[in-house]
């Protein structure tokens, strides 16, 4: 780990014989010290709807709402249904840049793209659109937005373009935004990943079935840190009425962040009067009674914890009724406040393209339901708003705004179309080779990723203008070849560069180079040309 990696607030340690700080602790909840659900100013008549059915489950009823059923269908995550109480499984989905794999949606710019436009009016509209379209799909549940984890005061950080911005203020605004964006269509809205989680290294997520389980990262902070600097986000989102929120694969001051007594029982659900459920991120929990006890309400995806184990510490008393009861509660309270036990759409999509058979299920027959409606007019104003200009020089007419040019060149893959297809990165969008041309970069890689249903490349839209200005355009899109890049910049009167550097879940950044010899092919084309523009998806 780079010590260039970490905030300067922020220590953060793999394992727990590192050097430690005061504040660090590690689980040992045997009691349980969080507040009951009281249904807060908004969600009285809700909780009480919610508190008459949960009196009629039975204790099997009860947890299986609260364990994840495991990915038997198109949904990334299944709770348990309660027929005779028409209570149906839930169906949980990615993510924050649409339903990720559906066929049929929306890919939406990233969280960070629409957070660079400072625009409050289209930082919602694009959470409802993205609202609308998953209730569409029949999702009860959205696995997004992402508010403050990660919040990405590293620019090192795999998943921060999944993030408003390293700013506490803006992310703050965005997250209240973007909740009130999902559940004003009916969607529950899940603020993630609770808390401190700023770095994909280490991570390590636990897998029942194999033989060791490395200690996920920790995150060390003092209580003012985490306060001022990276819970905001979550209170933002609280204060809009978020139905869930994730909580993280890391741990916090050396506790498993899903079991983290002080973080989930005392400050969210104490401090800031949480009244929604805390869900795992998909294989996060570590422990049963400890994660019961420490906060948590529904575990996902269904990883062996819970269920049957569940069961028997309540029966034994190690876990209280009480508690159980509290997880089913805060459950079900979104699901009625938001009126989805009345006419909300069955499950109807199918996962799409490459990699959509590590979906067990599909749904044929329920292909067709388009809900992509207007929603191109949202993400084309936030793809022209958010456009960051860094440096312009206007020697001589050149710059930006471009003139009208005899002879435009246009360089590098980032310009042009994937020559495998829209598809050919998989369902989490992984391309991470770093000379693969994968075309124009327009969303990162991971559960955060959604299929784009068509891409108006940047060579096709300088393609038509320069029709109806009489144009010549040549372009050059191998990165690798800078003898030829060379001898087509000589003739251009206006060269541009198009550009690229790659984020994706799982792993971080090695450094902030440009990716595909990016740097080599600006140099080689500014050499040759005096008016060169550079254009970088990063």
């Amino acid at each position: 780990m780079r010590g260039s990696f970490l905030a300067a607030s922020l220590a953060l340690y793999s394992n727990l014989s590192a050097a430690s700080r005061g504040e660090r602790r590690q689980n040992n909840n045997e009691i349980w010290s969080g507040p009951l659900a009281d249904g807060g100013n908004a969600w009285k008549d809700a909780l009480a709807k919610a508190k008459q059915v949960v009196s009629q489950m039975t204790l099997e009823e009860k947890v299986n709402i609260t364990t994840g059923v495991g990915s038997s269908s198109v949904c990334a995550g299944n709770t348990g249904a309660v027929p005779r109480l028409n209570i149906p499984a839930m169906c949980l989905q990615d993510g924050p840049a649409g339903v990720r794999p559906a066929d049929f949606a929306s890919q939406f710019p990233a969280q960070v793209t629409v957070g660079a436009t400072w625009d409050r009016e289209l930082i919602y509209e694009r959470a409802a659109a993205l609202g609308a379209e998953f209730r569409g799909k029949g999702i009860h549940v959205a696995l997004a937005p992402v508010t403050g984890g990660p919040l990405g005061r590293s620019p090192l950080g795999g998943r921060n373009w999944e993030g408003f911005s390293s700013d506490p203020y803006l992310s703050s605004i965005g997250s209240y935004l973007s909740v009130k964006g999902f559940q004003d269509k009916g969607v529950v809205a899940t603020s993630k990943h609770y808390a401190l989680y700023e770095q994909e290294t280490n991570r390590n997520v636990y897998i029942p079935d194999s033989a060791v389980h490395p200690l996920p990262i920790s995150s060390d902070v003092d209580d003012a840190t985490f306060h001022e600097t990276y819970l905001p986000s979550f209170v933002e989102a609280v204060r809009a009425g978020t139905g869930a929120i994730m909580c993280c694969y890391n741990r916090i001051n050396g506790s498993h962040g899903c079991e983290d007594d002080i973080t989930l029982n005392q400050i969210l659900k104490g401090e800031l009067d949480y009244q929604g459920y805390v869900m795992s991120d998909w294989y996060a929990q570590w422990t049963n009674e400890g994660a019961a006890l420490g906060g948590l309400d529904m575990t996902m995806p269904g990883t062996g914890f819970w269920g049957a184990d569940l069961v028997a510490l309540v029966n034994s008393g190690t876990v209280p009724t009480a508690r159980l009861d509290d997880m089913v509660h805060r459950i079900l309270t979104p699901y009625y406040a938001l009126g989805q036990d009345k006419g909300f759409p069955p499950v109807q999509y199918n996962t799409s393209g490459i990699g959509s058979d590590s979906y067990l299920g599909n749904n044929p027959g329920s292909t067709n339901v388009n809900v992509q409606a207007d929603h191109y007019k949202v993400i084309r104003k936030i793809g022209e708003d958010s456009a960051t200009l860094l440096k312009n020089i206007r020697t001589n007419g050149g710059g930006l705004p471009l003139k009208k040019s005899k002879f435009l060149a246009v360089f590098g893959q980032d310009a042009g179309a994937n020559p495998d297809g829209l598809l050919a990165c998989g369902n989490i969008n992984h391309c991470t080779t770093e000379h693969a041309n994968n075309g124009t970069v327009s969303i990162g890689g991971g559960s955060g990723a959604a299929y784009a249903p068509y891409i108006a490349t940047p060579l096709e839209g300088i393609q038509s203008r320069a029709r109806a200005d009489s144009t010549q355009v040549n372009w050059m899109l191998n990165d690798l070849d800078l003898k030829t890049a060379k001898s087509n910049a000589i003739i251009a009167d206006t060269s541009i560069v198009f550009t690229y550097s790659y984020q994706t879940e799982f792993v971080d950044r090695d450094n902030l180079t440009l990716w595909s010899n990016g740097d080599a092919l600006i140099n080689t084309v500014a050499s040759e040309c005096n008016n060169t523009i550079v254009v970088i998806h990063s």
